[in-house]
């Protein structure tokens, strides 16, 4: 059962307690991490969430993401729950989410797996690809398709896009047709095992695989391994100091504004209090 539904302001709060509480732990623990995506555009360019934006995004290279999965399975006391495929083998996506146990989220699009989750930040994973660009690409698209079918399997039903242009669409509802016959474990693990067998630290190029603007995200992997700290609205977190290539790389011109159709949230969930905690 849920409680009050949660407004804007207040779900961006519980997400930045989130993020401080997971930066304490990276911070003590000697776990890597970065803002990544729209939060990391959003710190340079309005030092906080980007004004139409309602997420936080971070990412870690494969070896501490794999150690602060550990430290969150073995500390039962954190003030955080971390969901992700081992913690939970039904939770079939590429990046683990790190959520509010007090609050719950209700997605008519998304499946979430078997078990609740609540409002969150998601951590994305830095994998190792190889040591020149373009054998960094062909390792990159060697799971595409997957990588896109296991997306699709993860909608509930069909529905467009808010953020991609109108010509993908027939695309993603072959790709949903098609989701429907798929074993969305053997996938996930099969891209998993493939990034994982590469040493992230002993490769020139690495990636989020799991990331949105696919081969945009392939950068030297210096990128990912250099951090300096940012203002995050009333925060400072960890960024890294190649912000400018990697902002460039994905964004382009990224301090310019887009034009105001394209300033909407992708996100279709609405967050709430779970009914116990009012």
């Amino acid at each position: 059962m849920s409680g009050n539904e949660i407004g804007l302001e207040e779900l961006k709060r519980i997400q930045i307690r989130l993020l401080a509480s997971v930066h304490e732990i990276c911070e003590r623990e000697g776990f890597r991490y970065s803002m990544g995506g729209g939060t990391l555009l959003g710190a340079i360019r309005h030092k906080g969430y980007i004004p139409w934006d309602d997420d936080i995004d971070i990412m870690m290279p494969r070896p501490d993401y794999d150690a602060f999965i550990k430290y969150a399975i073995e500390h039962e006391d954190l003030p955080f729950k971390v969901r992700s495929y081992e913690t939970d083998k039904s939770y079939l996506d590429m990046s683990a989410k790190v959520y509010n146990p007090d609050t719950v989220l209700k997605d008519d699009n998304i499946c979430k797996g078997e078990q609740e989750e609540g409002v969150s930040i998601d951590v994305f994973v830095i994998d190792g690809l190889a040591n020149t660009y373009n054998k960094a690409v062909k390792t990159f698209r060697a799971t595409s398709f997957k990588r896109a079918l296991l997306v699709a399997a993860n909608w509930k039903r069909f529905f467009r896009s808010k953020t991609h242009g109108w010509y993908l669409e027939p695309f993603r509802f072959g790709m949903f047709i098609l989701s429907r016959f798929a074993n969305k474990r053997k996938l996930y693990e099969s891209i998993v095992k493939r990034y994982s067998a590469i040493d992230f630290d002993n490769v020139k190029f690495a990636a989020a695989v799991g990331g949105s603007y696919r081969e945009k995200e392939i950068l030297p992997q210096e990128v990912f391994t250099n951090y300096v700290k940012l203002p995050f609205e009333d925060y400072e977190f960890n960024a890294i100091a190649a912000y400018d290539k990697y902002l460039g790389s994905i964004y382009g011109d990224y301090m310019k504004l887009p034009p105001e159709d394209k300033r909407v949230s992708h996100h279709t969930f609405t967050a709430y209090y779970k009914e116990s905690n009012e």
